[in-house]
């Protein structure tokens, strides 16, 4: 996982350079990622950053982890009387069974070794018939975007330090964890597309 200190130098330029780094997906995959009646729901933003989607849903109850306080920071520059932020490394915070509706995890996976670890996790949290959202890069089966994903991207974006995962990889893992499959579809070649409910009669995913 990146150390909290790379996000304490470069947080006042993230929006501008993941909007960059998006290419053109920034506003329609929030939007695709919220495009639902969140309004009577809890919400945990999983590595929230400056706040791509806790600044703008809709939610009774919005509770952002982060693990660098300047990235919260400039969240917590939009006050809503219904957020709460909390610094902390996702591997080591629990939170309740069942606390909450939805949980998001925006352009963050890849810095996880074990994201298998947080996928149950977030299992644990969900309520039965909750959902988790996300989107990130991938490792694209195109031999080009492969070669460019695992130079350019890992070593001069992402300093070296990147996990990324096949679509199959990436099934085997939420399913794994004991969530049925909504959606699961790359964008744009770079990118995947992931959501998955907890299903209404949900026992414990069995553990890693």
């Amino acid at each position: 996982m990146v150390e909290p200190k790379f996000f304490e130098t470069i947080a006042p330029a993230y929006d501008f350079l993941t909007r960059l780094f998006m290419g053109g997906t920034y506003e329609s995959m929030r939007k695709r990622m919220l495009n639902e009646d969140t309004s009577q729901m809890d919400i945990l933003d999983l590595c929230c950053g400056t706040g791509y989607i806790s600044n703008s849903i809709n939610a009774r109850r919005i509770v952002g982890l982060d693990q660098s306080e300047a990235m919260l920071a400039r969240n917590a520059r939009v006050k809503r009387g219904n957020k709460e932020l909390i610094k902390g490394n996702a591997y080591q915070i629990n939170f309740k069974e069942g606390e909450f509706d939805r949980i998001y995890n925006s352009s963050a996976s890849h810095e996880f070794k074990l994201f298998s670890r947080l996928l149950q996790k977030s299992f644990h949290a969900l309520k039965p018939g909750g959902k988790i959202i996300i989107f990130d890069i991938y490792q694209p089966k195109n031999r080009l975007l492969r070669v460019f994903m695992n130079t350019f991207v890992k070593y001069v974006v992402e300093r070296g330090i990147m996990f990324v995962h096949t679509k199959e990889e990436w099934a085997q893992m939420v399913t794994e964890a004991g969530f049925e499959i909504e959606e699961l579809e790359p964008v744009r070649g770079l990118y995947i597309f992931v959501k998955a409910r907890k299903p209404e009669q949900a026992g414990l995913p069995a553990a890693a």
